[in-house]
């Protein structure tokens, strides 16, 4: 049996010198010397992406109703933590990844310096091959807030097997 699963999410990049305590984290990876996103918990706008897409192949609710930002204990919380926690409901159903592929637009960071890095976390977070993760990124040509170097937009496309 097959499932696939769709995930998107999005966060508008904080200015430079605001909430300076903010990193910009994106697939479990810090980029260094870039601001961060605007965001309830550390932001990873790849990981929610991933979260929301792992969570609805197994038809499951989305990441704002398992983790509501109007809860203060997931505040500044690392997203690696939503992963596990929706990634272990994907495993007691018995579906293993067969591959996931992230695409995103931004103007702002450019993306393909960290791209091994990026795919090297999220192989190790879901134990799977790291040709099983694919991570694309496009400007936006200057179109749209993200193209415009005012937010970063991610989705995510995950297939499950039994």
């Amino acid at each position: 049996m097959y499932r696939i699963g769709f995930g998107v999410d999005s966060h508008r990049l904080l200015a430079p010198g605001v909430q300076p305590e903010k990193k910009l984290m994106l697939g479990g990876v810090h980029i260094p010397d870039h601001a961060g996103v605007d965001s309830h918990s550390d932001g990873d706008l790849i990981l929610h992406a991933l979260v929301n897409a792992l969570s609805s192949a197994i038809g499951e609710k989305s990441i704002g109703q398992f983790f509501p930002d109007s809860d203060p204990k997931w505040n500044g919380v690392a997203s690696s933590k939503m992963v596990e926690h929706v990634w272990e409901l994907v495993r007691e159903k018995g579906y293993c990844v067969g591959n996931v592929v992230f695409s995103l637009e931004c103007k702002t960071p450019k993306i393909s310096p960290h791209e091994s890095a990026i795919k090297q976390s999220i192989a190790a977070l879901l134990d799977i091959p790291l040709d099983a993760v694919a991570v694309h990124a496009t400007t936006g040509e200057k179109l749209a807030a993200f193209g415009k170097g005012e937010g970063i937009y991610c989705q995510a496309t995950i297939l499950l097997h039994k």
